[in-house]
């Protein structure tokens, strides 16, 4: 690695760093209350609705599956014939 790919490296690094200290938020102290906005609600109660569909999906697909994989419930043999006797 050169030295311009690793100043690239460094720059890129230190931006990258600076973006997420400024979107981080500090956590409330015990005690304290933590306040979101009517926007941040909204996107978490979307988040969430989102989230139960997909879960909802997927546990129509597991138990259609369960059921393909389950043999047949009373599963017909067939008998041999009767013999004349």
């Amino acid at each position: 690695m050169g030295v311009f790919e690793f100043v690239i490296v460094l720059v890129i690094i230190s931006t990258a760093g600076r973006i997420m200290a400024a979107r981080r938020r500090p956590l409330p102290l015990p005690g304290e209350s933590y306040q979101l906005d009517a926007e941040e609600l909204h996107r978490v109660r979307d988040t969430i609705a989102d989230l139960s569909g997909r879960l909802e999906r997927l546990e129509e697909e597991r138990d259609f599956y369960k059921d393909l994989l389950e043999p047949p419930p009373g599963r017909r043999t067939l008998e041999p014939p009767d013999s004349p006797s």
